[in-house]
């Protein structure tokens, strides 16, 4: 289903104040049908998403002074700025006493792969570093030479 609409306004329900998008005409006699109340929709004269019509419904001023109704299309309208910079994301910090070395089974493979991951990423000594290195290097020579 298309998320683009070609008829917007505003309609009530139970007397809250709701944006109302459709695709084609019948959408507000339906509205009227069930129940909403001052329905004013217009047609956009294309297609357009929900944020798109909101502002376009606010340059044509449809809310002709009315205040909440230019609320509501300001809250629906979206910023499209694409320069605005992008929420930061949010690291986790895992304390590295809690962090033990991964189980091994008989011949030396690491059982629980998650571990061995938070594991190795984790901030390393360098010997400790050289070790998980030189263990890795020995299990690839194993298996090309078995190979």
């Amino acid at each position: 289903m298309s998320k683009l609409i070609s008829f917007a306004g505003v309609s009530r329900v139970n007397g809250e104040l709701k944006f109302r998008g459709a695709q084609n005409a019948n959408r507000i006699t339906q509205l009227r049908k069930l129940g909403d109340t001052d329905v004013e929709m217009l047609y956009l004269g294309r297609d357009m998403t929900k944020s798109e019509a909101a502002k376009e419904l606010l340059a044509r001023n449809f809310a002709n002074g009315r205040q909440d109704i230019e609320a509501l299309f300001v809250s629906v309208a979206k910023d499209d700025n694409p320069f605005k910079p992008a929420k930061k994301s949010r690291t986790v910090k895992v304390n590295s006493k809690e962090l033990k070395e991964p189980t091994r089974d008989r011949k030396g493979c690491v059982k629980d792969i998650e571990q061995f991951y938070v594991w190795f990423n984790t901030k390393m000594k360098p010997s400790e570093a050289e070790r998980v290195r030189a263990e890795f290097n020995e299990r690839v020579r194993q298996a090309y030479e078995a190979n």
